[in-house]
């Protein structure tokens, strides 16, 4: 099910945690003189520098004498004791405050941390300040004029205008806006000749003429880069070679850049330098300053620490032991409910059916469905009423109740009422919370969690536990993406994960998202290049131009709720991936979220314990399932429950006693002595024995009004961990792979793009195409085709009115059948129909029927192909008559057992007049049956399901797919019907050119066709009905092909 890759990341904080015994018995008292004396190193003065640079200050101040007001000593000495509590016991990378190894499995376990001063530091400039370092650059004249320059890679054409995304910078920060500009011959022509870059001379001159001069043609070039309609190539990349680097090398090729090269080139050199200390920043702050005047110290440098280490394995069998047990645990994983994704299916339904539109104009939030909260009228801009909160709840949210919210409840009660601090899960509990259906884990994924035991040797000996953090995906590069610049071991193993990824889907492009929100993020989406192909959106790429895929180039579709991407110039499907750790939820452009959010369709994501209860419980007692922890016992303090904090005077001193707080505090709860503060994803060790910590939980209190705390499990006789200085905390991520490939649903057929000028792809009502829709039961669907559209259609045929027409069942949900009549010189011929549509249902009886409705008909051009489109149409036509006339043949129980016979036979002779040979037949029916195999779930139970039934259905099948027996079965009313569709197909075929028994250029398209023959022949349950059909197909072509070898050989 899952198994762990050769290698893992190992994080330790920077110092040991043997350092909480000796702060154990310091008072407050006493604490500014021993921060003094612990931070008076270069190592971790340099460490709080890079952490605050304003809190280095203050204590730069007290130093040199400047800082004497003791309240201040004191606020500055409880704000470096919180610092001094993370450097000793969090895993977590911030800074020189924890730092990371890759390790990697061997016989027996032993990580031994070298020296602190083999630690390696990677250094960089904050991408805020190298984005706004290039901002500066690129308005230079001289330097603008040297640039190539190129379309914004989300701009698109659409009614007449070009819209695309621009940044404007507010408070450094980027916040992007979508804009329009109207089309122009001039901006047409500069975007065509800017698609493969060019300067700004060279735009010019495709604009001057005797009407336009140099000054206007250079007016209207640097007008669109002022708008950002054209960027440069200095515009910053997330992936490849860190930017900075990049920037140097792209001004060292230009002309007069020399002012501006020297102290950028100096800032590089400062910030490879791996000696403890501040001066180096202090340099940087001033070389960047007299760039940048408004510059400030904080978030100037961005710093990772990779620790050296003398040992760095873990034992296979400790790794197994993990592995086996968390396999067990994906029983209680459940899948992810992603709305966004589900509100996109089901308005993309409503809106393109089954087409394949581009995706920019799909996200399109006026003339599209958009995307998120970029949806309908909430992306207006509406600046009187846009940041007025009216507090209505447009829905009730309440906790979904399930079984699994059930266990929870009833093992939370017997345990507290047994006066227990732990939930013990056996193999009982687990198939017990199993859902029917199983998770759907993804290729690649990671596992986070600490190991505890009391030495590497108890480990390998089996006493450990192993704290659970997450286990998730959809990849194993999404934590440890943004380590891989300082790691070159790190960047090597995550692309051979990766390409492992990949070789499950190798007919699919898996492509790396790139995008830069703001600035700031650059930091954690900085990473190097791990895939071949690459998303640009408001990004550069840093692989070659014909592996990038710009929005535009992307066609979507929706196949079964499942959204499915695909690449025009690749003609393949592609699966987005973002390989770091950006949390891009909130505030992100639509087009953005909209591709992070792919990330996880279809499957389960994430294992981890959550709680969800009806109310808030004071008390929740540790999780394991065998070696592997779950959860912590966890204590809620609330500050109206101690008095000590309520009764404190409005002014003047506002500190508690803490000795009184201590008694109140250990008179409600039985906390452990140690405990972590947790706020959200941080963690604050704290000692509650120590009065200096109890200072920081009472101030908490105070603020927070409610505090959650949490066991520690990471304790000092837990810690194996060592160096020479003694023991350390640890997390552990670990690469995994799914053994079994996950059940992805991919894309159909694909469309012949290479014609320059699509055919017309809407049709408003009054046109050419009437789109109407009957909305009835499937029963009364089916009424209405025979008794009704039938004749009409017959008639209108006859009389000329229509010169073709055709049918599909549909659910959006309900039930209902869409016909479209077309005449190309018909006029006003809609108003005919509809005349005699309304009479004819109107004699058959209007309960047949509850809506009719009128609708655009949209021509689905990538599914049915640029120059085969209209071909499409025709086969719809002939197909449609064909089956409602074969309609009038099924009746009763006895008819619905030959309909789904007479389907299979139907597409047996649909392959026949398409030019497939036996070979042809069974290698496109063993495509169509494993896509369906995999979108029912790809389960073996199901395949042994479908093998019992065909066996049970293989001689009447194989009876009425053989011509020889039409008359024994009965069935040549309706094999005459399919042969009069043959001889119509065949000429249309004919008629197109193509008659040379090759299936080309229809192979693209043959499994639509099938599909739509199959809807219309159906009574419902369409795509279920295509499983089995296909499946027993498959097996027929199969079986008679091996036949027909065994006879030739």
């Amino acid at each position: 099910m899952i198994a762990f890759k050769d290698f893992y990341l190992i994080r330790t904080p920077y110092l040991p945690l043997n350092l909480v015994q000796n702060i154990s018995n310091w008072q407050l008292s006493d604490l500014p003189q021993q921060i003094n004396e612990i931070f008076n190193t270069p190592d971790l003065q340099e460490a709080i520098y890079i952490a605050s640079p304003e809190l280095y200050q203050q204590w730069q101040k007290w130093q040199e004498g400047q800082l004497t007001d003791t309240a201040a000593v004191n606020k500055l000495a409880l704000s470096l004791f919180r610092y001094l509590l993370r450097m000793i016991s969090r895993c977590t990378p911030y800074g020189l405050f924890a730092g990371c190894a890759t390790g990697k499995p061997a016989e027996h376990t032993s990580i031994v941390l070298a020296p602190r001063e083999e630690y390696k530091k990677h250094c960089r400039l904050d991408m805020n300040y190298v984005a706004e370092l290039t901002n500066m650059i690129i308005r230079e004249p001289a330097i603008k004029e040297q640039l190539t320059w190129f379309p914004n890679n989300s701009i698109y054409k659409m009614a007449g205008a070009y819209r695309y995304a621009a940044f404007t910078i507010q408070n450094k920060f980027r916040h992007y806006d979508l804009t329009a500009v109207n089309a122009s011959e001039y901006l047409d022509a500069v975007l065509s000749r800017a698609e493969n870059g060019a300067s700004i001379p060279e735009l010019c001159e495709i604009l001057i003429n005797d009407e336009i001069s140099l000054e206007e043609a250079r007016e209207f070039i640097l007008e669109l880069i002022d708008s950002q309609i054209l960027l440069s190539t200095f515009e910053p990349t997330v992936t490849g070679e860190e930017f900075f680097r990049v920037l140097l090398g792209k001004l060292s090729a230009l002309q007069h850049t020399d002012p501006l090269l020297h102290p950028l080139t100096r800032i590089h050199e400062l910030l490879q330098n791996q000696s403890a200390g501040v001066d180096k920043y202090f340099e940087t702050h001033a070389l960047v300053r007299a760039l940048l005047p408004e510059t400030q110290r904080k978030d100037l440098v961005q710093t990772d620490l990779f620790l050296a280490t003398d040992s760095n394995t873990l034992s296979q069998s400790l790794i197994a032991d993990i592995q086996q047990q968390v396999q067990q645990l994906w029983k209680i994983a459940r899948p992810a409910n992603n709305n966004d994704l589900k509100n996109f299916c089901k308005a993309f339904a409503e809106r393109y059916e089954e087409g394949e539109v581009p995706l920019v104009a799909v996200l399109d939030t006026d003339a599209g469905i958009g995307y998120g909260d970029h949806t309908g009228t909430a992306a207006d801009h509406t600046p009187l009423v846009d940041k007025i909160f009216t507090g209505q709840q447009t829905e009730t949210t309440s906790i979904p109740w399930s079984k699994f919210h059930t266990f929870q409840t009833q093992k939370l009660k017997a345990c507290l009422l047994a006066g227990q601090q732990e939930i013990v899960l056996s193999n009982d509990d687990l198939n017990e919370l199993q859902d029917k259906k199983e998770p759907v884990i993804p290729d690649s994924l990671y596992l986070m969690g600490s190991i505890l035991g009391a030495s590497a040797e108890a480990i390998d000996a089996g006493e450990y536990r192993f704290e659970l953090g997450v286990c998730t995906g959809p990849s194993a590069a999404n934590l440890l993406g943004r380590f891989c610049h300082g790691d070159t071991t790190l960047t090597a193993k995550v692309k051979e994960c990766l390409r492992e990824e990949e070789q499950y889907r190798p007919n699919t492009v898996f492509a790396e998202v790139i995008h830069l929100p703001e600035s700031r993020t650059g930091n954690i989406l900085m990473r190097p290049q791990l895939r071949d192909y690459e998303i640009v959106y408001l990004g550069q790429g840093s692989v070659p131009n014909s592996h990038q895929i710009p929005l535009s180039d992307l066609l979507v579709s929706v196949q079964q709720d499942t959204v499915i991407l695909r690449s025009k110039k690749l003609n393949k499907q592609v699966i987005p991936r973002l390989s770091t750790a950006h949390n891009f939820h909130a505030g992100s452009l639509p087009a953005y979220k909209f591709l992070c959010d792919l990330q996880t369709q279809q499957l389960t994501p994430f294992l981890s314990w959550q709680w969800n209860l009806a109310g808030e419980e004071p008390f929740l007692p540790r999780v394991r399932y065998g070696k592997i922890i779950l959860s912590r016992c966890t204590w809620i303090l609330h500050k109206k429950d101690f008095p000590s904090l309520n009764n404190l005077p409005k002014k003047g001193n506002q500190s508690p006693d803490i000795a009184t707080f201590s008694k109140e505090l250990k008179g409600r709860l039985q906390l452990p002595r140690y405990v972590v503060l947790a706020e959200g994803d941080n963690e604050l060790l704290l000692d509650t024995g120590n009065e200096c910590c109890l200072q920081i939980l009472s101030a908490t209190l105070l603020k927070k009004e409610k505090v959650n705390l949490q066991e520690v499990l990471n304790t000092v006789d837990q810690c194996w961990i060592k160096s020479a200085e003694g023991v350390y905390t640890n997390e552990v991520i670990f690469p995994l792979k799914s053994t079994r490939p996950v059940p992805i649903t991919t894309a159909g057929a694909t469309a012949d793009t290479t014609v320059i000028t699509p055919p017309q792809r809407r049709f408003l009502p009054g046109s050419e195409w009437l789109y109407v829709k009957i909305y009835g039961g499937t029963a009364s669907g089916e009424n209405i085709l025979k008794n009704i559209l039938r004749p009409l259609v017959q008639e209108l045929m006859e009389e000329q009115i229509i010169d073709k027409w055709f049918f599909i069942r549909y659910a959006d949900p309900n039930p209902h059948i869409r016909i479209r009549f077309h005449q190309t010189d018909g006029g006003n011929f809609w108003q005919q129909v509809l005349e005699r549509l309304h009479t004819a249902i109107s004699d058959a009886g209007q309960e047949l029927t509850y809506r009719i409705q009128l609708d655009t008909y949209e021509r689905e051009i990538e599914r049915y192909g640029y120059h085969t489109m209209e071909f499409s149409e025709d086969f719809f036509h002939i197909d449609s008559e064909a089956v409602i006339e074969l309609l009038d043949l099924l009746d009763g129980e006895e008819g619905e057992q030959f309909r789904w016979l007479l389907a299979a036979r139907g597409i047996d002779m649909l392959l026949d007049d398409f030019g497939y040979d036996l070979a042809a037949k069974a290698a496109l029916l063993k495509r169509m049956q494993q896509a369906f195999h995999t979108e029912f779930g790809g389960a073996k139970s199901l395949l042994q399901q479908l093998n019992d039934k065909y066996r049970d259905h293989t001689p009447r099948l194989h009876s009425l797919l053989d011509p020889n027996q039409d008359e024994a079965n009965e069935i040549e009313a309706a094999i005459a019907l399919f042969n009069r569709r043959s001889e119509r197909l065949r000429a249309a075929i004919s008629a197109f050119g193509n008659n040379d028994g090759e299936p080309a250029p229809f192979i693209d398209r043959m499994t639509s066709y099938i599909h739509m023959f199959i809807n219309r022949m159906i009574l419902s349950n369409q795509r279920k009905h295509e499983l089995v059909i296909y499946h027993y197909l498959e097996r027929y072509y199969s079986s008679r092909l091996a036949i027909h070898k065994k006879q030739s050989v």
